[in-house]
């Protein structure tokens, strides 16, 4: 079957799109009114990888600063494009858009109430006399009140959303757009770049797609969510260019991105339709709900198998396995071998890709609805940070689906603790087993008034043991409330030194000094009855 594929489109001297390399980019975390530190930053990023930089722009003093920036870079040799991030004040992007290549904007800004705003084909005709290209970027959890009261906050609504955007370009004949569906749960933002390709496809449209698991926070939990919500999608040949939002320095992100496009490259051609035939909903997950056979299936947590020495994160040990495992294979040949209610399903990786074991699974799961599924994955990658991010894409792939009822990884270079700690973050980030607090921490920007990799690090420490919650860590308010939906709680910088905490959406203490915003946290967490001693 051939893949989506989106047509070109060229911002500033970058080619995007079509059959190009998919593009690296992030977003620098200066002020972008310090313009030699905000050129310094690009620099480093630029040298790490990035093939489009992004600067916040909330105000016409940054618009003018940004032109700045754009000229130093482009007087030091770097011809990167520029990208100008707009948010509140939409008036500033027909500003931004005769000084940069890109503007990012949120179409909730230009589409309220249902109505179209006067401003929009204002900037579409500006950024087709100038040549600047628009992202038009989705976040779950901002979406407009009219979206939200018709769809509710969900892949629905983020899609029509982007669809009632990009209909007007169509329209107007503007094609130099870029779609992006962004969320910190990887399942939410796999499904909604699926459904808006679907749609695209049955509307004749074809815009390049930007990929991005938002806030999905530092060190091995935010690449391995990274990979999780990426790869399953490039393996689908979606998605024209991608950004690692890590709450560390831009630059530490390049070479992630690099790593995960290398790795999950798009293929050219798909052994399956990616949205019709399936054995499963690829735009709404639903676990399958198989037959328990030793522990595996009946829509419990997905187990872990482990050799010998046992370790305390797995569940069972390979000789509990002994006769109660067909391979595929087998299965293929004599699929009345499985007909009894007492035996589980061998897939092996192999050679194998993960477009034919998905292929080969939806036959599976099409014929029998039994058989619990174990997949078994023997790699000799000896790389920490490759096999992380290896196995994280693949398994990614398979668990977004909720296909898996057990997982059995064996690599001879890292302990069965190493491996199945890497295990216990996947299935996290896939939301397949929940096993320790999960935050969402955004990755800093010029809107960030305090250290959130300090604040993110003292809040990890104090809450760590509340294992059934989620903590989001945001720099301001822009995107905060919106991008950490998922949240039960969120740590929100309110201005330069002020904090607001969060129950849910809701901002329950509100513009406190930063120093007392931790011990505020607790209060708020106890006060809910969320809290356990540690």
């Amino acid at each position: 079957m051939k893949p989506y594929r989106a047509h070109p489109i060229a911002i500033g001297s970058l080619l995007l799109g079509g059959d190009h390399p998919v593009r690296i980019q992030s977003m620098t975390s200066t002020d972008t009114n310090e313009v030699q530190a905000s050129v310094d930053q690009c620099v480093r990023m630029i040298e790490a990888g990035a093939e489009l930089v992004r600067l916040t722009t909330q105000g016409k003093r940054e618009v003018e600063n940004l032109e700045k920036i754009r000229e130093q870079l482009h007087m030091e040799g770097y011809q990167v494009p520029v990208v100008a991030d707009i948010h509140f004040k939409p008036g500033l992007a027909l500003e931004a858009a005769g000084i940069c290549d890109k503007i990012r904007i949120n179409p909730g800004n230009y589409l309220k109430g249902g109505t179209v705003d006067e401003l929009l084909p204002e900037l579409l005709n500006k950024c087709r006399e100038e040549g600047t290209a628009i992202r038009i970027g989705v976040n779950h959890g901002s979406l407009d009140e009219s979206i939200l009261e018709q769809f509710g906050d969900s892949p629905e609504g983020m899609v029509e959303s982007a669809m009632s955007f990009l209909r007007i370009c169509k329209a107007e004949s503007f094609n130099k757009v870029v779609v992006s569906m962004k969320s910190s749960n990887p399942r939410v933002m796999v499904q909604s770049v699926r459904l808006l390709a679907h749609q695209m496809s049955k509307e004749e449209m074809a815009f390049p797609l930007h990929l991005g698991v938002t806030e999905a926070g530092d060190g091995p939990e935010g690449r391995i969510k990274s990979a999780v919500g990426m790869a399953p999608l490039l393996l689908e040949s979606l998605g024209d260019t991608i950004r690692v939002s890590l709450t560390e320095p831009p630059e530490m992100e390049l070479p992630v991105a690099s790593q995960i496009v290398s790795l999950f490259q798009k293929p050219h051609a798909l052994p399956y339709h990616p949205f019709q035939g399936l054995a499963w909903d690829p735009f709404s997950f639903l676990r399958r709900k198989a037959l328990s056979v030793s522990g595996l299936g009946k829509g419990g947590r997905v187990k872990i198998v482990s050799p010998e020495p046992p370790d305390p994160a797995a569940d069972m040990k390979p000789a509990d396995l002994n006769g109660l495992t067909v391979p595929y294979d087998v299965w293929e040949k004599e699929p009345q071998i499985l007909e009894s209610d007492h035996k589980i399903l061998l897939l092996e990786k192999g050679k194998a890709s993960i477009p034919e074991l998905k292929s080969r699974l939806n036959r599976f799961c099409a014929a029998n609805k039994g058989a619990p599924i174990l997949f078994k994955h023997n790699s000799n990658t000896s790389g920490s940070d490759r096999f992380q991010l290896e196995l994280a894409g693949e398994l990614g792939a398979l668990l977004v689906d909720g296909l898996l009822d057990g997982i059995w990884v064996e690599n001879p270079h890292f302990t069965p603790s190493q491996i199945n700690e890497t295990l216990l973050n996947i299935l996290q980030a896939a939301g397949a087993r929940i096993t320790k607090t999960e935050y969402i921490a955004c990755p800093s920007c010029g809107r960030t008034h305090f250290d959130i990799l300090t604040r993110l690090k003292e809040i990890r420490s104090a809450t760590s043991h509340l294992t059934t919650l989620k903590i989001g860590v945001m720099g301001c308010i822009v995107n905060g409330p919106g991008e950490m939906a998922d949240a039960d709680y969120g740590y929100v910088g309110a201005g330069p030194g002020r904090v607001s905490i969060y129950k849910g959406r809701g901002a329950r203490i509100r513009n406190i000094p930063e120093k007392e915003a931790l011990e505020a946290l607790i209060k708020l967490v106890k006060s809910e009855g969320d809290w356990i001693d540690p």
